[in-house]
């Protein structure tokens, strides 16, 4: 095919192709859905996979949804901001322990497609006792890591607020490793030179 005789696809076949996805959602194939996904470098308007991902996260099985989930993720939809909240919300409302890993890994994505709005969103995860469990905060901790190295600000401050209150050993260990990732990444940024100086001005005069 000669590269002009190729059409980019029009607002009529894009449809057609979206409805489609929507119209397979209880026939989703994981293997087949994340090669899928691996695949969509090509999607001109990542937005517009927001709906039909969102879609197969909350209304397909637990293995179709955590794909889903990667897609999201990889394509940093920021539309799926909001709904993955409140399914978040959903799944703690419904508890049941068999959705306790894709809760967890919702949260997780949150942090790579959210912005500083949910910052305290995922703060109050990490508050809150029953029904939140370890998991849930150790992912939310690492969700917040991810929205740090998006530029978010506060974030090191706000862990250590975090740790502070917190009364459970495994999640003040998490929140820990987190906040010297990020002082790490901040260090990198800053240059080692920086770093050098820094640590000179620290140093008490010779006598």
């Amino acid at each position: 095919m000669e590269p002009m005789d190729f059409k980019p696809i029009g607002p009529g076949e894009r449809k057609e192709i979206l409805d489609y996805i929507r119209s397979r959602i209880d026939e989703a194939d994981p293997g087949k859905l994340r090669e899928a996904i691996l695949s969509m470098g090509w999607v001109e308007d990542a937005e517009e996979l927001a709906g039909p991902l969102m879609m197969l996260v909350g209304e397909g099985k637990p293995e179709v949804a955590l794909v889903a989930l990667q897609g999201l993720a990889q394509l940093g939809i920021r539309e799926s901001e909001k709904p993955l909240a409140r399914h978040i919300v959903n799944l703690f409302k419904k508890g049941d322990p068999a959705f306790s890993r894709l809760r967890a890994e919702c949260i997780r994505v949150l942090g790579k497609v959210g912005t500083k709005h949910c910052v305290g969103f995922l703060a109050a995860i990490v508050q809150r006792p029953e029904p939140v469990t370890a998991e849930d905060k150790e992912a939310a901790v690492e969700a917040l890591v991810s929205l740090a190295e998006r530029r978010v600000k506060g974030i090191s401050g706000l862990l250590t607020e975090l740790n502070a209150q917190t009364g459970d050993k495994v999640v003040s260990k998490t929140i820990d490793c987190a906040i010297k990732e990020i002082n790490l990444q901040k260090w990198e940024e800053q240059g080692y030179l920086t770093i050098e100086a820094e640590f000179d001005s620290q140093e008490e005069p010779k006598t």
